[in-house]
């Protein structure tokens, strides 16, 4: 049977691993991956956007108000037939499944299950790890973009709860093993290459197409400490802005996001490449737990870097930072106010064009 010599390759992340990177160069490319015999799948129920999003919903039940995107549009039957189907009718050799909540929301039962769903085909899992504290900084900053007023510490204290594998990479390979099997996971650093194209292409076998597909530059790119620091000032204020509120909840979520979205890149524009100020104790948590990851790895994966990366350490809190957070969203503000202004004179010139234009046709319709 033809599905049995396809090989599924599983992207899973982790999250804040240039996933986004990857998926949009698959996606811009997924005519000529064809062309290579690889399917990037983009025509069944599983993809949408960028990702297979949908495929990882349909396996989950989130009723989470911010989570949209992650709840399951049909059921988990319908969305593997819809995959499947199109991987048929490709007839490729290769075919590439990406999203990062693989990896941040399956657990257990959810890998089971997706394992048996797809046991036909040669399944490989491919994961790229970061290390720890950079990706606990990066993993905040896209906290608080969609809408979150944690502060960092508070974040940190959430994330490295016994029971939340998320900074715990050995604990989530380990599922995975469990399902696929340990000579199926693919392990790799993100930090390896100044790429991760390369060294996700280079991983799954395709180098070869690197140079041959349209490049992409990196994308969503993590704001700095004093940036995110005033978008969750904002956060906070818009809890109470009656602006947003909408009576569909998807509809205020939208609106929430674009908003969201320009205030980043007013943000972005702004970044100094501000420094991280993790609490001690929580610093400490979690370099324990990167050490204990990086010794696994380093006995199960055969991987020669360390996971622990001294430059990554957060300097010590400077006493001006508040001021530069209120600097920082005072600009902002005035950026907006002015812009809004400009806008408004738009209008208004506008408005008086039309006037004059009308009482122009008006004057020589008179008799």
């Amino acid at each position: 049977m033809h599905s049995r010599r396809v090989k599924v390759i599983f992207h899973i992340g982790l999250e804040k691993t240039g996933t986004t990177s990857f998926q949009r160069f698959c996606t811009r490319n997924a005519q000529r991956l064809i062309k290579h015999d690889v399917l990037y799948p983009k025509r069944s129920f599983a993809f949408q956007a960028l990702n297979h999003a949908p495929l990882t919903a349909s396996y989950l039940q989130s009723e989470s108000p911010d989570e949209f995107f992650l709840r399951p549009t049909i059921a988990r039957s319908e969305m593997v037939k819809s995959l499947k189907r199109e991987i048929e009718a490709s007839g490729v050799e290769k075919v590439i499944i990406s999203s990062e909540h693989l990896s941040s929301r399956f657990r257990a039962p959810q890998i089971e299950k997706l394992a048996e769903d797809f046991n036909e085909y040669e399944c490989h899992v491919v994961i790229a790890l970061r290390d720890h504290l950079s990706r606990l900084f990066s993993a905040y900053a896209t906290h608080v973009m969609s809408g979150s007023d944690q502060t960092l510490d508070e974040y940190a204290e959430m994330v490295l709860l016994p029971d939340n594998l998320y900074m715990r990479y050995a604990d989530t390979i380990r599922l995975w093993e469990a399902s696929f099997g340990s000579d199926n996971i693919i392990v790799f650093d993100y930090n390896e290459a100044p790429d991760v194209i390369y060294s996700l292409l280079s991983k799954i076998g395709l180098l070869d197409l690197r140079n041959k597909l349209t490049d992409d530059h990196k994308c969503n790119a993590s704001l700095d400490a004093n940036a995110t620091e005033a978008l969750r000032l904002i956060n906070i204020s818009n809890q109470n802005e009656m602006a947003y509120r909408s009576k569909i909840a998807y509809i205020e979520f939208i609106k929430l996001q674009y908003v969201r979205s320009v205030l980043k890149k007013k943000l972005q524009a702004q970044s100094n490449c501000s420094q991280w100020r993790l609490s001690q104790p929580y610093l400490i948590q979690l370099l324990d737990i990167a050490e204990a990851d990086a010794l696994w790895l380093a006995k199960n994966y055969s991987m020669p870097v360390s996971l622990i990366r001294p430059e990554s350490l957060p300097e010590a809190a400077p006493v001006e930072s508040q001021e530069d957070v209120a600097k920082l969203l005072a600009k902002i503000l005035t950026q907006t106010i002015c812009a809004r202004w400009s806008l408004y004179r738009f209008n208004m010139f506008a408005r008086a064009a039309l006037f004059l234009i009308l009482e122009k046709l008006r004057s020589i319709r008179r008799p």
